[in-house]
């Protein structure tokens, strides 16, 4: 920021003021009270909106002089023009952060640490937002995941975001312990942990398994044959048992086939016989139809006899006596009548039955009485005789499978079961000894795993940690913000042979090797003018404002005065404003800069000191 023209008039103790600046580097001069530093604090309010002397704007009026009603200070540079009117205070202001750090020296050293921090950080564009700290982190190849869980934390600062990493670091220590059986984390001791040996033969103990699962399905199905075995020869006994008791059956039966074929040869021969006597019956009753009917005429007689004698009963009594309530009924007359009818019409009808008829149909029957029985004697023995040659044929049967088929050891089969299924057994057991072989290495295989994960986690949060801890991330951008700074300040030592100031990283400011707080006045003032000098520079803005020049000895002044030169020759500022109370101007200055003259308010005519 070049400045080319200061304008006052009216600022506190400054009336007028009308200052062209040909050089880079002025000189304000007067005794106490001239007006100096009400120039000095003019020129920052119009820069930057500041006061130094009220902080509210409706105090702005007593910023005027004494009887003035209005006053202004207006700065013109090479980046526009920047003023300030009184008393409304209304004005344009520079909105650069670092300009109130040029126009008042010593405001840095007045800062707290995380204040000196902040401002050294946006000095040298820098950010502790989540955005770019998220962005370090990744290029640190940190897991985003990971990052992602802490990003929320760094709103309130490294160090919570820092405790957070630590936090799970100790949680996966916690996990990794859990995984392990109770042992405690160690960085060396979990990098190759691993349990207890397994006991021995794990090793082979797939091979083995599936070897013993083959075994044990060969087991199974010889066991299954051997039982079949067994099983069919229990059937094959039980059927033996029972053909011989059915043998007995058989036997019994067959042997009556004699005397039921002879039984059945009689009467065969004795149904003819009948069968004759019954065909000789029918022919000398007149054939069968004669026989019908004289067999129907009997019947009928038989009817007409009966209703005869119910028709004396009822001519003699008056009804019947009902046998629950015993009460009388009355004959029906009518039903009574129509019997008489009946009656009396069959006995005119049929009259007195031949008795040759009678004694022919009687005859008739009994015969055939007794051909039916011989036919179902016939039948029956016929029944019988089949019965009897088919229980021959089938102790024929039963005599040919018993002579083809021995009887089997049931001890041999038994105890062949057996041994199978001790063999089954044996390789059943193998084979869940094996499986849990297998499955304890597989356990510890799974918990090997899980701990190397846990053991992965805790060194990645660890380092996570490491990068949010002062050392890490906050300290690289410390040193990415205090670096160009210490080395512009080692420059500025060398230049005007004055103590180094250093800016560490805890924030302090040191001269030499004494505090800040510990320094002198002078000593102070050098400090406080190297460090605007270095803002200065390294915010591109190249002006510098330094008030109290006094406080130099005479030493002082000319090694400051030969600095500000050295600056202008290297042309490393544009525009430097010295203020002191001086007895005089000095005399014998550089060609790069302009004295100026202040008494009474009024800044005098310029003397350039030759």
């Amino acid at each position: 920021m070049k400045i080319t023209r200061i304008s006052a008039q009216n600022y506190l103790g400054i009336r007028a003021a009308d200052i062209a600046l040909d050089r880079p580097v002025q000189l304000f001069a007067g005794r106490n009270g001239a007006g100096k530093s009400s120039l000095m604090e003019g020129i920052r309010h119009a820069l930057t909106g500041e006061t130094v002397r009220v902080s509210l704007k409706k105090d702005y009026g007593s910023l005027l002089t004494e009887g003035a009603e209005s006053g202004f200070v207006e700065v013109l540079s090479d980046g526009g023009a920047y003023a300030v009117a009184l008393p409304s205070g209304k004005g344009a202001a520079s909105g650069e952060t670092a300009l109130p750090y040029l126009l008042d020296a010593q405001r840095f050293a007045s800062l707290s640490p995380d204040e000196r921090r902040a401002f050294l950080f946006g000095l040298m564009g820098l950010s502790s937002s989540g955005d770019a700290v998220k962005k370090r982190l990744a290029d640190k190849g940190f897991d985003g995941a990971r990052v992602a869980l802490v990003m929320p934390l760094l709103r309130a600062g490294f160090e919570a975001a820092c405790k957070e990493a630590q936090n799970r670091a100790r949680d996966a220590k916690a996990a990794w312990k859990t995984v392990t059986g109770g042992e405690t984390w160690g960085k060396d001791k979990a990098a190759g942990w691993r349990p207890a040996a397994l006991p021995e033969g794990a090793a082979k103990a797939p091979g083995l398994l599936e070897n013993a699962r083959a075994k044990l399905a060969e087991a199974d199905g010889a066991l299954a044959t051997a039982q079949q075995a067994l099983g069919a020869a229990r059937s094959a006994a039980q059927a033996r048992e029972e053909q011989e008791q059915q043998r007995v059956q058989l036997e019994e039966r067959a042997g009556r086939l004699e005397r039921i074929r002879a039984k059945l040869a009689k009467d065969e021969a004795e149904l003819a016989d009948w069968e004759q006597k019954v065909a000789d019956a029918k022919a000398a009753a007149g054939g069968a139809k004669k026989v019908r009917a004289v067999l129907e005429d009997a019947v009928l007689r038989g009817l007409a006899e009966v209703a005869a004698e119910f028709l004396t009963i009822a001519e003699t009594s008056t009804g019947i006596v009902v046998s629950e309530s015993g009460e009388i009924l009355e004959w029906d007359q009518g039903l009574m009548n129509r019997a008489r009818a009946h009656v009396t019409e069959y006995r005119a009808q049929s009259g007195a039955a031949p008795a040759e008829d009678a004694q022919s149909a009687s005859k008739l029957a009994e015969y055939e009485k007794a051909r039916d029985l011989l036919k179902s004697a016939v039948a029956n023995g016929r029944r019988d005789l089949a019965a009897a040659e088919a229980a021959e044929a089938q102790l024929v049967e039963l005599d040919k499978a018993a002579a083809g088929g021995d009887a089997q050891n049931f001890d041999e089969l038994r105890e062949d079961v057996q041994q199978k299924i001790e063999a089954r057994d044996a390789w059943r057991a193998d084979v869940a000894k094996y499986q849990a072989l297998t499955e304890q290495a597989a356990r510890q295989e799974k918990v090997v795993t899980e701990a190397a994960l846990h053991h992965t986690d805790v060194l990645a949060w660890l380092e996570i940690a490491d990068a949010l801890s002062p050392d890490g991330i906050p300290g690289e951008m410390l040193a990415e913000a205090l670096d160009p700074i210490n080395q512009r300040l080692l420059r500025s030592s060398e230049a005007s042979n004055w103590e180094r100031v250093v800016i560490h990283t805890d924030m302090r400011v040191t001269c030499g090797l004494r505090p800040y707080a510990l320094l002198s006045e002078s000593e102070k003032w050098r400090a406080d003018a190297m460090i605007a000098e270095a803002v200065s520079y390294l915010s591109g803005l190249r002006l510098l404002v330094l008030d109290r020049f006094d406080v130099l000895d005479l030493t002082g002044r000319a090694d400051a005065l030969e600095w500000l030169d050295a600056l202008t020759e290297a042309d490393e500022i544009d525009t430097a404003l010295v203020f002191g109370t001086l007895k005089a101007l000095p005399g014998g200055l550089p060609d790069s800069m302009q004295a100026h003259w202040i008494d009474g308010g009024v800044v005098g005519q310029m003397r350039e000191a030759a």
